[in-house]
């Protein structure tokens, strides 16, 4: 087979064409910035560099005959065919950790941001899983029954037979693409009623997935999480949420017979594209908004129950099968508005009081909901829906902090995270010397409904929510200093929560995932100048994290705001400052806008320098970005210059053995490496399995891992009589270290396995 002559932009982009991949997953697969992908279609007559032409003509010979035809196809040549070998001249940087099988799957495990020649983060070391485990889409069964919903909140289910009624009809008559959109009042029963339908109608559909919709990101993370039911291969990937949503909307396209259930959408513009993707099942939404949806499905309005059924509901609860006054629960439902929460609530505390419905309704009157008095609502009906949760928190807390004052401070730190599916953990780390006194408190407050609990998880609806984050003066459970300290308290326990390193450590991305909306919530509540260092920091993490999973928009904007939160809490040149003002440049260079991200990069090392002096940690980042930059604009001689200069500065103020060192030493061997001279990178990798072997001990994860590296170098090369037995000693290394079946060493099998591929090449 023979190569391609002569790669440019136009063969590059029918090639990703005929493999059918994005922008962002063919630039990970060649181990290139994303931006020289965005260059090849903006410019197709731009030459890659001569490793990157190696790496395409490698990827050309491992595609399969389908996708070498439309390869040849889309250039109008006969297909072609080629050797995969590499030169002795190779400039473009790829760690040995990110040279893939293209039909294989990978998860990034970063030990260290290296720079390449094009962007890529050489230490980045990628676990491959066998090229079998890729199934596509339509090729994947659901598993029967599989489905996500959570069990109804309330069994006692009154008076809405009818609307049941209505949904069945429009579920079965109207086009897939005319879902019914459940909309009414807050505590209208919403959420309810759509689980109810979806249980009931199991037998009906398969998978059955319920995703709340309260923001694109939700969204996405709900479709992420059904692709990694449908696929467990789908959950070992380490995609981004968008790749494993994009994944699972691919496999409802290819199949049929579904349903999902978007639970308290914000927006129809927010569901109109996905919606728009996907005519092969039912979907079922329901949502606080009332207006809008006729262009996406056929709105129900779901209205509070009728007096009667109200009337029944609480009879039913707090004395089933008994003899009661009607006409006193009657003036009790109509005290609550006939709001099936607040119903619920009340029934709670009467039951678990003892108390009769004429005593909690005397009490109800003698204490008026204050809370929401200057909320600045317009909406009449909004605000006596409030006020009316706003009564029944109040008496029901009064008897929770009586009993275990912990159990308020609690749910007013609660109140600042997310509605649903809290991490109990999280809860535990208000009190972590005594988890006893954390059980009987949670348990007191998902006695009175004001949580719903399950062993992993705690969940509180968001009427609630917003009670207990208001201040009233008024009420001693709600004074200004206690709801001040239960927000103080949810933003130092979410910052310890969340895994550090976000942008590569990508074995805690589904703790990331988990803590997310949280985080996002929590940073929503807070008004931006009332931002705390503390929330600064959780933003600059929340940038991170979206940075690695792809969602770059929210990146910058979280970013932009821990900028401005720590210039005005400490003044423009504070380490938290420039830190920030980094990860805002990081952003705009991840999501390809290099002529903002330039000047802030550019920015920050010449303040860095100023105040805090050429050697300061923050100086050596603010280097190693700008020269992340040089290499991705193609400027390998200043991203020599620059790495050079760092690790100069590393050896002097930090000695030559410490891990910063090692790192900046492994940079510059990329570097070099980027540049063509595979002489002096081989000498400095040689020089760093050395030092790692010396510092952290022959057997050490992170010596095996230069010695890849080495390896790798010694393949670019084309020194195989040196690389193949060097691949050969880290597999054998790995197998010992992790077994035969862990993710790092099947990396090694098949680095192994591309090399020997490479000299059986040679040799024909």
């Amino acid at each position: 087979m023979e190569m391609v002559t002569g790669w440019t932009g136009r063969e590059a982009c029918a090639l990703q064409a005929a493999l059918r991949m994005s922008n962002v997953t063919f630039a990970g697969r060649l181990g290139i910035g994303l931006s020289t992908v965005k260059d090849w279609h903006d410019r197709p007559s731009l030459r890659p560099r001569p490793e990157t032409q190696r790496i395409l003509d490698t990827t050309l010979a491992q595609a399969s005959a389908a996708e070498r035809k439309r390869f040849a196809a889309l250039l109008g040549q006969p297909e072609r065919t080629d050797n995969a070998s590499t030169g002795e001249d190779g400039t473009e940087t790829a760690d040995a950790a990110n040279k893939p099988d293209p039909r294989s799957v990978s998860i990034g495990v970063n030990a260290g941001v290296v720079s390449t020649g094009d962007g890529a983060v050489i230490d980045a070391r990628t676990i491959h899983l066998p090229a079998e485990a890729v199934r596509a889409p339509a090729d994947v069964a659901a598993a029967p029954g599989l489905h996500n919903l959570p069990a109804p909140g309330n069994p006692v289910f009154v008076d809405r037979l009818d609307d049941l009624a209505e949904l069945d009809t429009v579920m079965g008559h109207e086009p897939p693409t005319s879902p019914p959109v459940v909309h009414g009042l807050g505590g209208t029963g919403k959420s309810t009623l759509a689980l109810h339908f979806a249980h009931h109608t199991r037998d009906r559909y398969n998978p059955v997935w319920w995703i709340s919709a309260d923001s694109p990101t939700s969204v996405t993370t709900g479709f992420a999480d059904l692709a990694a039911r449908l696929d467990p291969f789908e959950n070992l990937t380490g995609k981004t949420s968008a790749e494993a949503a994009a994944w699972a909307i691919s496999w409802l396209q290819s199949h049929t017979g579904w349903l999902i259930v978007f639970d308290d959408a914000d927006s129809p513009h927010s569901l109109e594209s996905v919606l728009g993707m996907l005519s092969g099942g039912r979907h079922l939404i329901t949502s606080r908004r009332a207006t809008g949806w006729h262009r996406v499905g056929r709105p129900l309005p779901l209205a509070v129950l009728p007096r009667d059924a109200a009337r029944d509901m609480l009879m039913r609860i707090v004395n089933p099968g008994g003899d009661s006054d009607q006409a006193v629960f009657e003036r009790l439902a109509a005290e609550l508005g006939c709001l099936p929460l607040a119903l619920e609530q009340a029934a709670a505390y009467i039951e678990h009081t003892q108390i009769t419905p004429t005593a909690y309704l005397d009490r109800l009157r003698r204490h008026p909901a204050r809370m929401f008095a200057a909320s600045g609502l317009s909406d009449a009906g909004e605000s006596g829906r409030q006020r009316t949760i706003a009564r029944v928190w109040q008496l029901s807390l009064e008897a929770i902090e009586g009993e275990q004052p912990l159990a308020g401070e609690i749910l007013r730190t609660l109140a600042w995270f997310s509605p649903d599916l809290i991490p109990r953990d999280l809860v535990y780390r208000v009190h972590e010397d005594d988890p006893l006194t954390i059980d009987d408190a949670l348990a007191l407050l998902h006695a009175y409904s004001m949580i719903t609990l399950t062993p992993q998880t705690v969940t509180i609806h968001r009427l609630v929510q917003a009670v207990a984050r208001l201040a009233d003066p008024a009420d001693p459970h709600r004074t200004p200093d206690a709801i001040s300290q239960a927000r103080a308290r949810a933003e130092k326990i979410l910052l310890e929560s969340l895994p550090e390193n976000p942008l590569f450590n990508v074995d805690n991305w589904p703790r990331w995932r988990e803590l997310l909306p949280h985080a996002l919530a929590l940073t929503a509540h807070i008004s931006p100048e009332q931002d705390t260092p503390v929330t600064a920091s959780i933003l600059v993490e929340i940038s991170g994290f979206l940075q690695g999973d792809g969602h770059y928009e929210q990146a910058i904007q979280a970013a932009q705001r821990a900028v401005n939160a720590y210039g005005r809490l400490q003044g423009p040149d504070s380490v938290d400052t420039l830190t920030a003002r980094s990860y805002l440049a990081s952003a705009y260079r991840a999501a390809g806008d290099l002529a903002t991200a330039a000047p802030l990069h550019q920015r920050n090392l010449a303040d860095a320098k100023r105040a805090l002096g050429e050697d300061h940690s923050e100086t050596l980042v603010a280097r190693a970005n700008l020269a992340y930059l040089a290499a991705m604009q193609h400027d390998e001689q200043r991203a020599l210059e620059l790495h050079s200069r760092n690790l100069a500065a590393s050896e002097r103020v930090n000695g030559p053995d410490h891990p910063h060192t090692l790192n900046a030493r492994a940079n510059l061997a990329s570097s070099y490496r980027a540049t063509g001279d595979l002489g002096r990178a081989i000498e400095l990798h040689e020089r760093t399995v050395a030092d790692y072997a010396r510092v952290f001990g022959d057997d050490h994860a992170e010596t095996v891992t230069a010695r890849s590296n080495l390896a790798y170098a010694y393949q670019l090369k084309g020194d195989l009589d040196r690389a193949i037995p060097l691949h050969r000693r880290v597999l054998a290394d790995r197998e010992r270290l992790y077994g035969p079946d862990h993710g790092h060493t099947e990396i090694a099998r098949q680095l192994l396995s591309n090399a020997e591929h490479q000299a059986s090449a040679h040799k024909e």
